[in-house]
């Protein structure tokens, strides 16, 4: 029996509270079981893979579907956990050391390098995971079309952090939820914005431009006398992102 009015909004507004709430409690125990340092990554690789299937309007056993992401995807995430984190670190040495610089026009050069930097690793951090939950690509893959697609869609970049600070303010003024939604919540806005960051990117590889572009390389491959079955590299005809496979 379908519930309607109020009592069905109510309803629907209480399942996905719960679900919400079960899946920031499912991050929060699984992150402890990794002892932080080693959970929090693969947690947080799970937490977009159901959030990513709720986008798609998949049912699916939320619990079962965590638990294989994490034991999955632990070691691989990992990794890219530990490259961001070296990463971020690097970054914040070098903005601890400025004040070592002494000549103005190398004080400036330096800080709108190490600020350019940091806008990068800040795309970087908002589309790495979305892009590894919904692609199978090799690993310096991810990093790399992270900001290719975050740069690509600036407009959503901005609309991303713009969202994130209003679920801030939202927390921030209800504090009693930030234990209990704060990273379900966060990584379903995330998730949703990238989402469609993506859609707009398959939209755009199927159209016109790119298959008159993809005609007109192979006209002049084959003007040059290079041959498909001889001397092109099976990878380089895969090179599109679309074209590299998403994820079930």
């Amino acid at each position: 029996m379908q519930l309607g009015g109020f009592t069905g909004g109510f309803f629907r507004f209480s399942e996905w509270a719960m679900k919400l709430a079960y899946l920031n409690l499912l991050w929060i125990l699984f992150s402890i079981l990794g002892f932080g340092v080693f959970g929090i990554m693969p947690a947080t690789v799970a937490t977009f893979t159901i959030a990513r299937k709720w986008l798609k309007q998949e049912d699916i056993p939320i619990g079962k579907t965590f638990f294989f992401t994490y034991k999955k995807e632990f070691l691989k995430s990992n990794v890219i956990g530990f490259i961001l984190a070296i990463t971020g670190m690097i970054l914040y040495v070098n903005y601890q050391y400025l004040h070592v610089v002494e000549n103005p026009i190398i004080h400036i050069v330096v800080v709108s390098l190490i600020l350019m930097m940091s806008i990068l690793y800040g795309i970087l951090i908002l589309y790495i995971v979305p892009v590894y939950v919904h692609f199978d690509l090799g690993l310096s893959q991810y990093f790399k079309y992270a900001l290719m697609i975050g740069i690509m869609n600036i407009h959503l970049t901005i609309i991303m952090v713009v969202s994130i600070y209003l679920l801030y303010l939202f927390l921030i003024f209800i504090p009693g939820l930030i234990p209990v939604f704060v990273v379900s919540m966060l990584a379903l806005v995330i998730m949703g914005i990238s989402y469609y960051a993506f859609l707009l990117l398959e939209k755009k590889s199927r159209g016109l431009i790119p298959l008159v572009i993809k005609g007109l390389r192979q006209l002049a491959a084959g003007l040059v006398g290079v041959a498909k079955d001889k001397n092109v590299n099976p990878s380089s005809t895969r090179e599109s992102l679309i074209e590299r496979g998403e994820r079930g």
